[in-house]
């Protein structure tokens, strides 16, 4: 798929101070004790305690954010293995977070991180994958102070025997969020290495199918496709076996595009690669209906048949039959999910299945239906822009990311919507020049460059959002535009007053 969308849903929420204490609303906050304090006062109780850390840090916005929150956070199980670890909820748009997020590489939302009683990180947990499994990860944590670097380590070099609970740390380790775990020379063929190693079924799975998406990610689209012996028998038996295929759900809900063509040569086994597409398929859309899987991720199962209905023609018609199923799933899952909360995950995944499937329309009318109930409808609002500019509709778009903008709540997540709307006006409205210059210098004096501006997400947005302009102004002949000049004095008073040596201090002097 061209973009992923990677799951789930909200019922808790927590804020933070000003002074980057951490604090957990209890109306909200269900049964877990969040700490209450900064990051510094946490890890210095863990080492006391000598408990291990459970770090959370996302946004309300975040639709996979919202998912973990409304299922794992929700499981008794869970709530009742949190009592072991010094619980850390730090929301992207609090003080000093974005910095918080530079100092522990965190580089998207939901992430979650366990650290040792001493501080030492031992793993980052993913999102997407069966419910069930985040509460054998926590648990593992407990009996564990093995970081996931180590057991790479450990698994490439053939040194020391690893348990089944250190290949199940493997398996449902991060990876698409932090490669830091790896060694810097890796290959894909480390993760084939660490799959053969393991005798756990779900965890060889799970790691084999990594080794397939690295390999995919590594073939570049000029390069001949890359077929990885074996792959074909491999993939098979998992799908085969619903409780496999359960445990690697994300890699075939989410990347049928870019795995089918390392597992088997169209051209060469047409017959291999219809039976293969055929199992793929029907078996993602029986298993949609599982009790283990949230409800946005049993509307993923659809992804593959989808895929498969445009691969060879995107113009096509879809069948009245397939549509009407589509059509069924979501709207019972949309009948399903009466939580505000919940919704952020659930609409944003049927949005997704509806606009893969070309149901424009219906994609549409179920975004403008959801802006009165969502606590966060700016995020549906990008949505519309999209549709709009897809349909040719500038004007339509600029105003729903205007709106969108305008909607957003809190520093990091205006500063995000805020350069979304202006990158929208340099493409679509490049001769306005007053109105983006004025609204990128306000941008930046909004958020306050002398804090979170050169940290984490937040420097992300900055870097992309001043590239645009970089460009836009060399386009456009506008080196001596003065707004814009004041625009990059003030990345640089802002830079100044950041401490000699400190990763903000050297983020933004990337930019000068």
């Amino acid at each position: 798929m061209k973009y992923v969308i990677f799951w789930l849903a909200l019922c808790l929420a927590a804020c933070a101070d000003n002074t980057g204490n951490v604090t957990g609303n209890k109306a909200e906050a269900e049964s877990i004790e969040w700490f209450e304090g900064n990051l510094d006062e946490a890890f210095k109780l863990a080492k006391q305690e000598n408990k291990p850390i459970f770090l959370y840090w996302g946004a309300v916005w975040c639709p996979p954010c919202q998912e973990i929150k409304q299922t794992v956070f929700k499981s008794r199980r869970f709530i009742s293995l949190s009592d072991s670890f010094v619980p850390i909820y730090l929301d992207g748009d609090t003080a000093r977070a974005q910095t918080a997020g530079e100092k522990f590489g965190v580089k998207g939302y939901p992430t979650m991180i366990v650290f040792s009683a001493a501080g030492q990180e031992i793993t980052r947990i993913p999102g997407g994958i069966d419910i069930s499994k985040y509460n054998d990860i926590l648990a593992a944590s407990l009996n564990s102070i093995t970081p996931t670097a180590t057991l790479v380590e450990m698994v490439n070099n053939g040194s020391g025997q690893l348990s089944e609970s250190d290949f199940q740390q493997l398996a449902y380790y991060s990876w698409s969020q932090d490669q830091e775990a790896l060694p810097e020379d890796y290959t894909p063929a480390l993760f084939l290495k660490m799959s053969n190693a393991s005798k756990e079924p779900m965890a060889s799975a799970r790691l084999y199918m990594q080794y397939l998406s690295e390999v995919a990610s590594s073939t570049t689209a000029e390069s001949e496709s890359t077929i990885t012996p074996d792959a074909l028998q491999r993939v098979t038996r998992i799908l085969e076996d619903d409780s496999l295929t359960l445990a690697c759900w994300e890699y075939f809900a989410y990347e049928t595009e870019n795995l089918m063509p390392v597992i088997v040569d169209r051209n060469a086994n047409p017959d291999s690669t219809k039976m293969l597409s055929d199992l793929w398929q029907s078996k993602m859309i029986v298993l949609s209906n599982s009790n283990v899987l949230s409800t946005a991720e049993q509307l993923a199962g659809f992804l593959p048949a989808i895929h498969y209905y445009y691969e060879h023609d995107e113009t096509r018609e879809i069948a009245p039959e397939f549509k009407q199923k589509i059509l069924s799933a979501t709207q019972k899952a949309d009948r399903m999910t009466k939580n505000s909360f919940a919704r952020q995950s659930v609409v944003s995944q049927m949005n997704y299945v509806l606009q893969s499937a070309h149901l424009i329309s219906d994609a549409k009318a179920l975004l403008i239906n959801e802006l009165e109930k969502s606590k966060a409808p700016y995020y549906f609002m990008n949505s519309l822009s999209s549709i709009a500019e897809k349909d040719g509709d500038d004007e339509t778009a600029i105003e729903w990311k205007r709106k969108a903008f305008e909607a957003s709540e809190g520093a990091a997540t205006r500063f995000q919507w805020g350069a979304n709307y202006v990158r929208t006006l340099v493409r679509l409205t490049p001769d306005n020049e007053a109105l983006i210059v004025t609204t990128a210098f306000a941008l930046v004096a909004e958020i306050d460059s002398g804090k979170d501006v050169f940290s984490g997400r937040n420097f992300s947005v900055l870097r992309a959002m001043t590239k645009s302009l970089n460009q836009w102004s060399e386009e456009n002949g506008l080196e001596d535009n003065k707004i814009l000049g004041d625009y990059t004095k003030l990345i640089e008073t802002g830079c100044n007053a950041q401490k000699a040596e400190s990763a903000a201090f050297k983020n933004c002097s990337s930019l000068i």
